[in-house]
């Protein structure tokens, strides 16, 4: 008691003195101290946050599942009531996107902006993204004290915002769009660290958008190689026919066939004209058709107008196009024959018996008009042209030599595309190494061969020591680049082609060695935390090195029907974990009792 008064006594004692000498007072000190310790723990939790939320955006490569996850994450982290993403259009106008929007219970009902709400916003447009083209956020703690504008004001009221932070998202140097967090209940004091939260998960919703581009990208290349490789083999196999039969019925009914099935039109026919005629009769004599529609074989066709006006160009070999009937220009005696048929759009190419227009290749849309793209006019055009080649064995052999050429290479062109998008499916984005959808498959797979064949498969599991502190230290950046050093020395280590390193998570990674026993394990392990130790990338916060070092957990198994791939994973954790307790930078096996520092 006599103590604790003593030091009371002193204390005020102490507090007077620093006032009498103008010094911050103990109890000062002693606050200031409280507040600083406060802020760094709210700054390592954000970090933490930070770190989980680009984890899980990573970790997806599709742009709804990465906004969704962003939007839900960054609302709960930084409790407020809703997060929303605003996307620019061409105009600098723009609309918020349903999908990309979360609110917290209570506000998800309320007028809500998720609803691809149109808000073109006239400064924006005027200064083409104004403040956010200079990558700067704007903060708004009550919107009836930030003196805007009054129709600002009242759009504002009409989604109950009262408070708002933006920050833009940049892809590449282009202005893509805003994140926006609102309170709509009461004001908001926005803080340093939330707007630092906010900017930085706007980057890295910059980010996605610009790596989902790419997978768009190779995804709509591989689509429209697929769908020329689709056309050219068809091409390739009525070539085929035609230099195998001269009968001409034959090739127009699977000619007919085939391009209706290749374009899906409603109907292909083949049409032929009464030469003595002068090209203002002739018939319809062979088709392929939907069942919902009529007819047109035998059909007899009189257009006085056709001869004086589209003969010179067929012969010069120019191919109609219509997309719709009744925007194209066309008399009216032309539409009324059209529609006779029910046709609202079509493509028509001559067909030439030398140098003599023997009849007409027509495809037609009748349910609807329809926009026709530049690779299905040429498909046609390729294809009427081989009508003439029939009549021509010689010429034959040179066109289908070079369709077949086309054809290889659109095969190739497409394996290419699929194993690309087949390679970007199993990789890891950042270290390009597997992933670990893929290990999983692989380590089941082989799990189960080994079973079978009684031998042995090892499993490490390592992580770089004191990666934390790594980061905080020199920033995400360089995380980033130490992450792709220690994947390229370990996969360097790996010889065997059966052998498989991929990323577990964060700063673990896992290497799955099959047919490999205890000590061809060990060995492995040593020589991979050899190899990251070599590389020498700086960790000043590392607690016993100045460098970048792993602990590692090995675990060795014969596989059984009675225990799992999931129990040697688990053994291997134990094993890393033990060797993180005895002083990290060092490696543990779950069939040994520990080993020394290497």
């Amino acid at each position: 008691m006599l103590y604790k008064n003593l030091h009371i006594i002193t204390k005020v004692f102490a507090n007077l003195l620093c006032k009498l000498l103008g010094q911050p007072s103990i109890s000062n000190l002693e606050t200031q101290l409280h507040d600083q310790h406060v802020q760094i723990q709210q700054l390592e939790k954000q970090e933490r946050a930070l770190y989980r939320v680009i984890s899980k955006i990573r970790a997806s490569l599709e742009l709804e599942t990465i906004f969704r996850t962003a939007t839900k994450e960054t609302c709960k982290l930084l409790r407020i009531e809703r997060i929303a993403v605003y996307r620019f259009y061409e105009n600098w106008g723009g609309e918020f996107v349903s999908d990309f929007e979360f609110a917290e219970t209570g506000w998800d009902d309320v007028e809500t902006l998720g609803k691809n709400t149109v808000w073109n916003d006239s400064y924006l447009q005027e200064h083409q993204g104004g403040r956010y083209r200079n990558n700067e956020t704007l903060v708004v703690s009550d919107v009836y004290a930030a003196g805007l504008s009054q129709c600002h004001l009242e759009i504002l009221e009409q989604f109950h915002i009262r408070a708002y932070a933006t920050a833009p998202i940049f892809v590449g140097k282009k202005l893509w769009g805003v994140l926006a967090a609102y309170q709509h209940s009461q004001p908001h004091e926005w803080k340093k660290l939330e707007i630092q939260f906010l900017s930085q998960i706007a980057t890295q919703l910059g980010f996605a958008v610009k790596q989902a581009e790419f997978l768009a990208q190779a995804e709509q290349k591989a689509t429209e190689l697929y769908k020329a490789n689709q056309q050219q083999d068809i091409l390739f196999n009525l070539v085929a026919e035609i230099r195998e039969s001269l009968n001409l019925d034959t090739l127009f009914k699977t000619t007919a066939r085939e391009i209706r099935k290749a374009l899906r039109s409603d109907r292909v026919t083949i049409f032929r004209f009464d030469l003595e005629s002068n090209y203002t009769s002739g018939e319809f004599v062979s088709e392929n058709i939907l069942p919902d529609y009529d007819s047109t074989i035998a059909i007899k066709v009189k257009d006085d107008c056709f001869g004086e006006k589209y003969t010179v160009a067929y012969h010069q070999g120019r191919i109609q196009v219509l997309s719709d009937i009744y925007q194209a220009g066309l008399k009216d005696c032309h539409i009324q024959l059209l529609e006779q048929f029910q046709i609202k759009a079509q493509i028509v190419a001559p067909l030439m018996k030398g140098k003599t227009l023997w009849g007409l290749l027509c495809v037609h849309q009748c349910h609807c008009s329809r926009e026709w793209e530049t690779s299905e006019i040429q498909f046609i055009q390729q294809l009427a042209a081989q009508f003439n080649v029939a009549l021509k064995h010689s010429e034959l052999l040179e066109q289908s030599r070079s369709q077949a050429n086309q054809l290889a290479q659109a095969n190739h062109a497409l394996e290419l595309a699929n194993s690309q998008l087949e390679k970007i499916s199993k990789l890891d984005a950042l270290t390009q190494i597997a992933n670990r959808h893929c290990y999983e498959q692989f380590l089941e797979q082989e799990w189960n061969r080994l079973r079978l064949t009684e031998n042995y498969l090892s499993l490490i599991l390592f992580d770089i020591d004191y990666f934390k502190n790594y980061n905080d230290s020199y920033g995400h950046l360089a995380g980033d680049e130490c992450l792709i050093q220690v994947a390229r020395a370990a996969q360097a280590v790996l010889k065997r082609p059966t052998d498989l390193l991929a990323r577990y998570g964060g700063e673990e990674f896992i290497v799955i060695l099959p047919n490999t026993s205890e000590s061809g394990a060990i060995k492995v392990t040593k020589l991979i935390q050899k190899s990251i130790q070599e590389l020498k990338i700086p960790h000043m916060k590392n607690n016993f090195q100045y460098f970048v070092t792993v602990s590692l957990g090995v675990a060795i198994a014969i596989p059984t029907a009675k225990s799992s791939a999931q129990d040697l994973i688990n053994a291997a954790d134990k094993a890393l974990y033990k060797a993180k307790e005895q002083g990290r930078n060092r490696w543990v096996c779950a069939a040994t009792k520990s080993s020394d520092e290497e």
